[in-house]
């Protein structure tokens, strides 16, 4: 009578311990599910076997969190805000050939700021670039699409604007008075919370600058006037951050 009492008690016990193991899917819905999760895959699904023996599948956008037991915490899922403000600020080295055939590096910083509406970013940048020789302020729309909808996606886009220099003209041949530039990149966004995530860009621009206005020596001590410009083209690669 002992023995049997002893193992009841055992078996209760581990009964107890059983059942406190279980693995629990809460859902943003305050609804769980308790039982053995047998798959799952990030950012898609989760199945699991609940205590009557059902089976359910979870898609990830209706999880909250999910645990094993009591502590182990497999994910804490967060939402990507579709729509509303956000801010990219990006830094990065440019490099090309200058209007001489020349090798220039350079680094450019960018910002943009814009409307997200799901994939789709609009806004408007502002930035600071030195290209042959000079300072120069892009200012110019620009237009992203994140080609994915989970925390990691590849990202394409486009911008186009104005050059405006910063440095007066003196007369010399880089004393470009304006300029525009259009361009587009591809790249990567990893989110690491629902309003921060981090950017790396690999990008092109090609840019036209005019209006340099200087003169020229004759050997018989003649001056003539010439209007200088330049086409460049920009290889870049860009690192920053998203904020939403």
């Amino acid at each position: 009578m002992k023995l049997l009492l002893t193992l009841a008690m055992w078996l209760s016990a581990w009964c107890l311990h059983a059942q406190a193991e279980r693995d629990i899917i809460y859902l943003k819905d305050g609804s769980i599910y308790k039982g053995d999760i047998t798959e799952y895959i990030p950012n898609n699904h989760a199945i699991i076997k609940l205590l009557d023996d059902r089976i359910i599948v979870v898609q990830a956008d209706q999880i909250e969190r999910m645990a094993i037991g009591k502590d182990d915490i497999i994910k804490k899922n967060f939402d990507i805000k579709q729509k509303g403000y956000f801010h990219n600020s990006m830094i990065g080295p440019q490099w090309g050939k200058s209007k001489y055939g020349n090798t220039d590096v350079n680094f450019a910083y960018n910002t943009v700021n814009g409307y997200r509406i799901k994939n789709h970013h609009i806004g408007l940048g502002l930035g600071m670039e030195k290209h042959s020789g000079n300072w120069y302020v892009p200012i110019y729309a620009d237009y992203s699409y994140h080609i994915l909808k989970g925390h990691i996606s590849p990202i394409v886009g486009i911008n186009g604007g104005l050059m405006q220099p910063l440095n007066k003209s003196t007369g010399s041949e880089y004393d470009f008075t304006k300029g525009s530039f259009m361009g587009g990149r591809i790249g990567f966004v990893a989110y690491s919370n629902p309003h921060f995530a981090f950017l790396l860009n690999f990008t092109y621009r090609y840019i036209h600058l005019s209006g340099a206005e200087y003169s020229r020596n004759l050997s018989w001590n003649e001056t003539y006037d010439v209007s200088g410009s330049a086409r460049l083209h920009r290889l870049g690669i860009t690192m920053g951050f998203v904020i939403n």
